[in-house]
């Protein structure tokens, strides 16, 4: 019995003893990674990281916020994240970081070495916005908008719905990107941050689609918002278009989509879209005329501007829409199918059906 006793406090003695110390470090010894950027080196095998690192402080002042843009470049982006902490005095943070920035040339390079390092790290949130950087991340992230609260809350609010909601920025986030990577007959696409010198703030009005290697295409705002409603069914946009040597702007209230495919040897795409809403602006006692004539002339507008898209789209090989997953969960496919897919996507064709209904026009009818 002694001896039992004897054994089991020195076997106590010995998990106490192998316990390390808490890892944990106080508020004020830590730098939060806010925002982190990732471009393409000076050599060709190289990554140049750099991260927005908020200051804590006990009283933060609008427009008066501490914030510190460090970069580093090394052969791999883990290196280089080891080499900035040698530049700093706090540990790395990276569990606030909430947008993650691509530069432009390494889009077309390729960033399947990022996104394998972004979804190995436990610290990194899969809901951390991605975007593409014009020219290069650094420089946007660089850029200190005055009417930032605190820091990189520009760009949250510029994604996120807490602040602006506009139809032409649409938002990603890690997990969408990394499952879109990898998933049959659905690709990728990115919203493309860019500065604005002149007024010192950030332009989010175009979006750019990536096969599952690298950057294909880029579309205008105009284009983009079109995809932001008919991929995203995003219901707070406009469509303006001239009408009778005047201009009218018919704002969504409601978007519904449907897609239909046929199993032809060269499949057709059937984009069905129904969007209801007002008249936002338009001549006085125009509202006065055929209504119906207006819808009409409106839903051919969608129809056209819609299947260039779709055929522009598909004429850079891409398919952020998803149709080819879709057709594959429409006939059971295989693999066979999915070869058969892939050879006739660039013949598919292409048709819309719109349906526009003016609910009213504006707050005075």
């Amino acid at each position: 019995m002694r001896r039992a006793r004897i054994f089991f406090s020195g076997f106590a003695l010995l998990l106490i003893f192998s316990i390390s110390g808490c890892g944990f470090k106080d508020i004020d010894k830590r730098f939060f990674v806010v925002a982190m950027g990732i471009d393409r080196g000076s050599a060709p095998s190289s990554y140049r990281v750099t991260v927005r690192l908020a200051i804590p402080t006990g009283n933060m002042e609008s427009g008066e916020t501490k914030t510190e843009v460090e970069t580093m470049e090394a052969p791999s982006i883990a290196e280089a994240v080891r080499q900035l902490k040698s530049i700093v005095d706090k540990e790395l943070d990276f569990g606030h970081c909430r947008v993650i920035l691509f530069g432009r040339t390494l889009m077309e390079d390729g960033v399947d070495d990022p996104i394998n390092w972004l979804s190995r790290r436990r610290d990194i949130q899969q809901v951390a916005f991605l975007g593409m950087a014009e020219p290069d991340a650094f420089h946007v992230l660089k850029l200190h908008p005055q009417s930032e609260r605190y820091p990189g809350n520009a760009l949250f609010l510029s994604f996120g719905s807490e602040g602006t909601e506009s139809s032409y920025t649409l938002t990603e986030y890690l997990f969408d990107w990394v499952r879109r990577q990898s998933e049959t007959g659905k690709d990728g696409f990115l919203p493309i941050i860019r500065t604005d010198k002149d007024r010192n703030s950030y332009r989010v009005d175009r979006v750019a689609f990536t096969d599952k290697e690298k950057l294909r295409l880029c579309l205008d705002p105009e284009e983009s918002q079109l995809f932001n409603i008919s991929a995203r069914r995003y219901d707070k946009a406009a469509i303006a278009m001239p009408y009778q040597g005047t201009r009218i702007v018919f704002a969504l209230s409601q978007v519904i989509t449907r897609v239909s495919i046929t199993r032809d040897d060269v499949p057709t795409v059937t984009f069905h879209i129904r969007a209801s809403g007002f008249l936002e602006e338009s001549p006085p006692n125009f509202m006065e005329g055929d209504i119906p004539k207006i819808e009409s002339r409106l839903q051919a507008e969608v129809n056209n501007r819609l299947v260039d898209l779709l055929n522009k789209i598909r004429g850079a090989e891409v398919d952020p829409y998803g149709f080819g997953l879709h057709y594959l969960a429409t006939y059971f496919g295989n693999t066979k199918d999915w070869e058969h897919w892939k050879k006739v996507y660039p013949e598919v064709v292409f048709r819309v059906q719109s349906r526009i209904v003016i609910e009213k026009v504006g707050l005075v009818e």
